[in-house]
């Protein structure tokens, strides 16, 4: 997948550039695309590879929590589908408060915000579960701490 673009330098004798590349075959068409600058020494390519890897890290990391939200999700049988009060239904039935808490922000963003809504105009916000997410709810963020 990934392979090394070796660039010969024609001001410099003896002296080649080197960057990272991904061979990409498309409809009997292949061409290896670079995915990192150009780099004359080894020092500055370790960091475009250190600079990769970060990037993956951070999607793994994303992907991981894409996973346990779904899996949260299907603990309790939410559904994107589902309206707001049913979801309400559910969450508030949910006895620990981090599941509770876990549950709510494992939805999407826009769906979150219909669940505050139903929440924080339909509901006593003084009491029970709709207290405990009025207190602990962001609105920048839709999550709830």
């Amino acid at each position: 997948m990934f392979e090394l673009i070796i660039q010969e330098n024609k001001d410099k004798k003896n002296q080649s550039s080197v960057s990272l590349g991904l061979r990409l075959r498309i409809a009997g068409y292949e061409t290896v695309c670079p995915v990192t600058r150009s780099c004359d020494d080894f020092g500055a390519f370790e960091a475009e590879v250190k600079t990769i890897l970060g990037k993956l890290d951070e999607i793994k990391t994303r992907t991981r929590e894409l996973f346990e939200r779904s899996s949260t999700r299907g603990k309790f049988g939410l559904q994107s589908d589902m309206a707001p009060a049913e979801i309400w239904t559910i969450l508030s039935g949910i006895k620990d408060e981090d599941e509770f808490s876990q549950s709510f922000n494992s939805l999407d963003e826009a769906k979150r915000r219909e669940v505050a809504e139903h929440i924080l105009t339909k509901c006593n916000i003084f009491s029970g579960k709709a207290a405990v997410f009025s207190s602990r709810y962001d609105e920048t963020t839709a999550l709830m701490a």
